[in-house]
């Protein structure tokens, strides 16, 4: 169990360690200063968890690894997915939102890691997992206030300086999100064939289906638009994708289900950001029958989110608890 524990440690370490690098690009290219600010302020508390999980780590006799985590690969190719489309206004909108699903995929990671350090009696660990935990749930809720003005102020800046008509644009963030919704169907059906726990696998089936229900609105209201779904991955398409393949890096089959639920989590928690983003682009422009059903669509991932956090602690204790019984 020890092995497990420190193995989930270097877990831990890679993905700040990639987070860390991935916040100081974002705080480059913020065209807000508070947004700026904000991923200044927690790439310097990511360098300090950093250094937190490697004393914890080194004290139960471990190093630092050299491969990277399922996660910790996530992270490092999010910086590539935000260069796939929308001009440079827009990219911080793109970079609040990929920072509330690391920060909630954080949450999920340091949740699993408590309940590891729990079963183990490691109560050292478990409280640096709970410590870190809160800090990024913080992180998340300051992340998600700034979402809805950052696309409202993005919106405006790619009518003004680009002079691209309201209706394109908004037909081009719906275009983004139909295809992001198309690829978490794909990333949920292929996740609820894997791992060994059942109630995981059927309400990741469940989560598919509602996908499909998703693009299909999505697809209706761009036909009424007098547009059709495009054939270029949107930024959280392409994200989706690389979580579906990080999610076979490393680990026992028994784990998969646990890797499925916090990659849910934070793809749930990205597409809540992407339709706040999109609310608040179709309401600058008074499309309410376009911000509705954004509102309709973030409500039901909302749904989704809470639904696999409720799983999460189980599935990990299902996860760890067989090796406990061996150690």
């Amino acid at each position: 169990m020890e092995t497990t524990i420190t193995r989930y440690l270097e877990d831990a370490i890679a993905a700040e360690k990639s987070f860390e690098t991935q916040l100081q690009g974002f705080a480059k290219e913020a065209s807000l200063p508070e947004v700026r600010s904000m991923f200044e302020q927690h790439a310097q508390e990511t360098r300090g968890q950093y250094e937190m999980l490697t004393s914890r780590l080194n004290a139960l006799g471990g190093s630092t690894s050299s491969v990277k985590s399922f996660l910790a690969h996530m992270f490092n190719m999010a910086p590539k997915a935000a260069q796939v489309g929308h001009v440079a206004q827009e990219r911080t909108t793109q970079d609040l939102i990929m920072a509330f699903s690391v920060e909630n995929a954080e949450v999920a990671m340091y949740e699993a890691l408590y309940v590891a350090a729990e079963v183990s009696g490691d109560q050292a660990t478990a409280a640096l997992a709970r410590k870190i935990q809160a800090q990024e749930q913080q992180t998340a809720d300051k992340v998600w206030s700034v979402i809805a003005r950052s696309a409202t102020q993005a919106f405006a800046a790619v009518q003004g300086e680009k002079g691209e008509d309201s209706k394109d644009i908004l037909i081009r963030y719906l275009q983004d999100a139909e295809a992001a919704e198309r690829n978490f169907e794909d990333a949920l059906a292929s996740f609820s064939k894997m791992g060994d726990q059942p109630d995981v696998q059927s309400l990741l089936s469940t989560m598919s289906r509602k996908a499909l229900t998703h693009h299909e609105r999505l697809e209706a209201r761009l036909r009424a638009l007098g547009a059709t779904p495009s054939t270029m991955k949107s930024i959280l398409a392409h994200l989706l994708v690389i979580a579906a393949v990080s999610a076979q890096m490393g680990h026992a089959e028994s784990e998969k289900s646990t890797q499925h639920l916090i990659i849910t989590y934070s793809a749930a928690a990205a597409e809540m950001g992407m339709y706040e983003a999109l609310a608040a682009s179709a309401a600058a422009v008074g499309d309410r029958t376009t911000e509705s059903l954004a509102r309709q669509l973030q409500s039901e991932e909302k749904e989704d989110h809470e639904l696999a956090w409720q799983l999460l602690p189980a599935s990990a204790r299902a996860s760890y608890q067989p090796r406990a019984s061996h150690a």
